[in-house]
């Protein structure tokens, strides 16, 4: 059954609801290793987000797996109106990350969730949903702000405005001022999962041909983080504190195993950058944003 203005109006009248969360250092660590840290044992930078005896680092876009709240108390949830949208039709279209502290390996949480906007493209053009979670730590200080737009390319035409949807940061139109090659994993997928997203397209062949994929597709949050891990790695000197911000535009999927290249830009407090995969010369992230102290 189409979603509704009612519906949509129903949906941004509610308010979040905030639950107590935790996560341990078993997340963080598992993480790291997810998204390519520590191929290299001996890499003592590395060493410092995947070994606690050696250091106690948090990449950033952990956040995007450390959100799990105690459902029966509110906090995370799946929105109502979500429920009646279609699914199969589903994409993730943007990605964002405000980081208010420096985030520590374990921590008891409280997470709350929020849908921001929902923009019709029109009939046949799909609609946006726009969602917020928040997470603070239990003495009630922001630890970091998680933003995300998904594509409901079935859900268009609802009768709603197609304005105030987020804008895409520009990439500056020069040569980059860094480059970084990712190589992937054929299994890297499967690691992936472990860190709490268990959809079958990343792992099922025959869920993925039906999905339209000849393979399973990597996760898009898993791109999200090895982006993250490029700029730590090539701009920030694996210094995770000066990052305060890591915004994405998904573009197109990637396939296990794929080298990403992430071109990079600086300009004062922003890296500008944009993935593309080596084997097929395609954009798969686009109109990246990362935001730092200095």
């Amino acid at each position: 059954m189409p979603i509704t203005i009612a519906d949509v109006e129903q949906e941004l009248a509610l308010a979040p609801q905030e639950a107590p969360g935790s996560y341990t250092d078993r997340d963080t660590l598992l993480y790291a290793v997810a998204i390519g840290m520590g191929r290299d044992p001996l890499d003592a930078s590395e060493l410092e987000y995947v070994c606690e005896s050696v250091g106690s680092r948090v990449v950033p876009t952990a956040s995007t797996v450390l959100t799990r709240a105690n459902r029966s108390g509110g906090g995370e949830r799946v929105p109502s109106l979500m429920s009646k949208m279609n699914y199969a039709l589903l994409l993730h279209g943007e990605q964002r990350l405000q980081i208010h502290q420096t985030i520590p390996p374990a921590a008891e949480t409280l997470v709350s969730s929020q849908t921001k906007g929902v923009y019709d493209k029109g009939k046949g053009k799909g609609a946006l949903l726009v969602n917020e979670t928040n997470v603070k730590l239990r003495d009630g200080s922001p630890l970091f702000t998680l933003g995300s737009t998904l594509f409901f390319r079935g859900d268009g035409g609802f009768g709603g405005s197609a304005e105030g949807a987020p804008v895409p940061h520009v990439i500056p139109d020069r040569s980059p001022d860094a480059v970084c090659e990712m190589p992937g994993r054929a299994d890297q997928a499967m690691v992936y999962a472990l860190c709490g997203d268990r959809n079958p397209l990343h792992r099922d062949p025959g869920v993925a041909k039906k999905a339209g994929f000849e393979v399973p597709i990597l996760h898009g949050l898993c791109s999200y983080g090895i982006a993250c891990h490029a700029v730590l790695k090539t701009m920030l000197d694996y210094d995770q504190t000066r990052m305060t911000g890591f915004d994405v535009r998904f573009s197109s999927p990637v396939y296990p195993g794929e080298t990403q290249v992430v071109e990079m830009w600086k300009d004062g407090n922003v890296i500008s950058f944009r993935v593309t995969l080596k084997e097929r010369g395609i954009v798969s992230i686009n109109n990246g944003k990362c935001t730092t102290t200095d």
